[in-house]
């Protein structure tokens, strides 16, 4: 009898266990993404940007992405921009054009960041959304992820790559600073809040130049500085993935394009 009740009771402490731990990595994944630390020095311009580092951070810059003057035109109306921020996150099946053209100017962008990157071929389709930001809205350090899949089941699901798109001409908001992007090579099991007190010379710093794409593992941690007060940040972010997630990396209901 007391082997039997050894053989039963192992087996729940064991769960009970587990079902602890699982609840504290959630705990701590959680407090780490609702932190905001807001640090004077962010609102200094390219103290950290990409060429002025050693630091080696999965990223690629590309400047002047959008050569087409009249579609780089079109992105100039903030109605637009505004109209797809209230729209919420949107899902575009990668191939659609194949017997439809893209018929929104996001769309088209999807597939300008993405058909001649490899990431492309891996992909089955993109998640993208548009932000607007102001001096009242940073974002704290995150990863994206399939947030039902880790809320249900402790999974984390992250996309195959990242993208932004600086495509509003905001430069002249930018006199003051802030709105930059940083980066650092850390992923969900270390503590973001490292690099923002000890760590600071491996963060890599982005400003959002007009015109500017940025390619990022967005499976690590990044977050975006504070935008100085008279300051607007506008911004495309579309994330290539690997599978269709049921609520976006932004908690919002998908609505597929």
């Amino acid at each position: 009898m007391p082997n039997n009740r050894q053989d039963f009771v192992g087996p729940i402490l064991l769960a009970i266990f587990a079902y602890l731990a699982s609840m504290l990595t959630r705990a701590f994944q959680r407090s780490l993404e609702e932190n905001v630390s807001v640090d004077p020095s962010e609102l200094m311009s390219g103290r950290w940007k990409k060429e002025k580092t050693t630091v080696h951070i999965e990223h690629t810059i590309v400047d002047n992405f959008i050569t087409d003057q009249s579609k780089l035109n079109k992105l100039q109306d903030s109605k637009l921009w505004e109209n797809c921020v209230a729209s919420g996150p949107k899902w575009f099946t990668k191939g659609v054009e194949k017997i439809n053209k893209p018929m929104t100017i996001w769309e088209e962008l999807n597939e300008m960041i993405w058909e001649q990157r490899p990431e492309y071929k891996d992909a089955i389709g993109f998640e993208y959304w548009c932000d607007i930001f102001t001096e009242t809205a940073p974002v704290a350090w995150h990863i994206d992820k399939d947030e039902v899949a880790f809320e249900q089941t402790n999974q984390l699901i992250t996309p195959i790559m990242g993208a932004v798109y600086y495509g509003f001409n905001h430069t002249i908001f930018f006199g003051k600073g802030g709105g930059h992007l940083q980066l650092i090579d850390a992923d969900f099991h270390d503590n973001p809040l490292e690099f923002d007190v000890v760590r600071r010379e491996e963060i890599v710093e982005i400003s959002p130049d007009f015109n500017r794409l940025v390619i990022f593992n967005s499976s690590k941690w990044h977050k975006v500085t504070r935008v100085a007060v008279g300051g607007t940040r506008y911004a495309f972010v579309s994330n290539a993935k690997s599978h269709v997630p049921k609520v976006s990396t932004k908690q919002g209901k998908i609505d597929s394009a």
